[in-house]
C-alpha cells in the first residue's frame, strides 16, 4: 500500500448471488489489483422488497416496516467506506458513512437509493447502465412469442391428451412499440427487427436515431399515435414523475384491438385497474408484466386473475450474467473514480435516472 489513504470498496450485495466463489473472488482481487490505494470490504446489506419498492415510491419512513438492528462489526465496517456497490443502502448511510463519495447500482432501479439523500449530502449514483438488458430483452421476446404462437393453448390441450391444432401468428410484418429507449429496449429492438418486425420508439427525447431498424421515433406527447400504431408495446422506462400512470385508460383505448402490452420497467408506469378492464374487455388481446405497483404483489391482487396476464416476479434479469456484467462496469468506473474522472451512468438527481 502506498502512504496515500486508502479507498474502502464496499460490496454490499450477497457474494453468492454471484454464482461462483472463486469467480466472486477473481472479482475482488480485480478490483484491488486497480490501484494500490483499494481495499475491497464486503459486508451484506439486503433490505426486503417490498421495503425497498417502499423506498422507491417515496414511502414514509414511519411506514416502512422496522428492520432489525445492523451487526455493529458491519456497521462499523459501512462507516469506513468511501465506495458502496450495492443492491440496498441504509437509509441514513450519509450519516453512517460521512466519507462515502460514490454508489454503484446493482439493480436496475435507483429510486430507493437516491431516496436515501445521496444527491443532497454530494455522493454520485450510478446506474447499472444496460447490464440486465440482453437478458430482460430475451424475456419479453419469449412473452412475445408464447402470445403469437398460443403456447399456452397448445399445453393446455396437451395436458388434456388433445390432438387439436392450434394456428397462431408470425412476428415478421407485425409492428412493435417501444416505450423508453434505454439499454433495455435498444436490445429489444435489435432482436425485434431480428425477426422482420417494424420498430417504433416512443421517448422523452425524441433525437434523430441512425440506427436503421428504427422506422420512427415519437416524443412521448404523440404516444398514442404510435400506440394505434402497434402489434405489440414494450415499455421499460425509469420511475419518475413523468412516467406514473403513463399507461392509463386512455393509452390502452389508444391502441387497437387484440394489441399484446408488456412492461419490465417500473410498475408504476401503469394504472392496474386500466390495464384489467382493457384486459377484460377485449381491448388487449393479451399482457405481461414483471413488475407491480406494489411488489410483491398481495396474493389477492385483482392481477392475479385478469384475463390472459401473464405475471412473473421480478424475475425476467438473468443473474449468472448480471453481476460480471455489473462488475465489467464497475472496474471501469473505479479506474475512472481512482483518477478523477467523470463516471459511466451517473444518475440525475433532476431527471431521476
Amino acid at each position: 500500500m502506498s502512504d496515500s489513504p486508502s479507498i474502502v470498496v464496499g460490496i454490499l450485495y450477497p457474494p453468492e448471488w454471484f454464482g461462483s466463489e472463486s469467480g466472486y473472488a477473481a472479482e475482488v482481487a480485480a478490483l484491488e489489483a486497480t490501484d494500490p490505494r483499494v481495499e475491497v470490504v464486503t459486508v451484506t446489506y439486503v433490505e426486503p422488497h417490498d421495503v425497498r419498492t417502499a423506498r422507491g415510491a417515496g414511502g414514509d419512513a414511519g411506514e416502512l416496516p422496522e428492520l432489525d438492528p445492523m451487526d455493529p462489526d458491519d456497521l462499523a465496517t459501512i462507516a469506513r467506506l468511501n465506495v458502496a456497490l450495492a443492491i440496498d443502502i441504509p437509509p441514513d448511510i450519509t450519516t453512517i458513512a460521512p466519507d462515502l463519495a460514490w454508489v454503484q447500482a446493482v439493480g436496475s432501479g435507483t429510486a430507493h437509493l437516491q431516496a436515501a439523500g445521496l444527491a443532497d449530502a454530494g455522493i454520485v449514483l450510478t446506474s447499472n447502465g444496460g447490464s440486465n438488458s440482453i437478458g430482460i430483452a430475451e424475456f419479453v421476446l419469449g412473452r412475445l412469442i408464447e402470445f403469437n404462437k398460443l403456447y399456452p393453448e397448445i399445453a393446455a390441450l396437451q395436458a388434456e391428451h388433445v390432438w387439436s391444432p392450434r394456428y397462431g401468428r408470425q412476428l415478421s410484418g407485425q409492428t412493435l412499440g417501444l416505450i423508453g429507449y434505454g439499454a433495455i429496449n435498444r436490445a429489444v429492438a435489435h432482436r425485434a427487427a431480428a425477426f422482420g418486425m417494424t420498430v417504433l420508439v416512443a421517448r422523452r427525447t425524441p433525437t434523430a436515431t441512425e440506427e436503421a431498424h428504427i422506422e420512427r421515433t415519437y416524443p412521448t406527447d404523440d404516444l398514442h399515435e404510435m400506440l394505434g400504431r402497434c402489434d405489440a408495446v414494450i415499455a421499460a422506462v425509469p420511475e419518475t414523475p413523468e412516467t406514473e400512470k403513463m399507461m392509463d385508460s386512455a393509452a390502452f383505448a389508444a391502441m387497437r384491438p387484440g394489441t399484446f402490452f408488456a412492461n419490465v420497467g417500473r410498475g408504476s408506469l401503469v394504472d392496474e385497474p386500466a390495464l384489467i378492464a382493457a384486459l377484460e374487455s377485449g381491448r388487449l388481446g393479451g399482457a405481461a408484466l414483471d413488475v407491480a405497483n406494489v411488489e410483491p404483489l398481495p396474493a389477492d391482487d385483482p392481477l392475479w386473475d385478469a384475463p390472459n396476464l401473464r405475471i412473473s416476479g421480478h424475475c425476467s434479469t438473468a443473474p449468472t450474467s448480471l453481476m460480471p456484467n455489473v462488475h465489467q462496469l464497475f472496474r471501469e468506473n473505479l479506474e475512472r473514480f481512482v483518477r478523477g474522472e467523470t463516471l459511466l451512468n451517473e444518475v440525475s438527481a433532476d431527471r431521476g435516472y
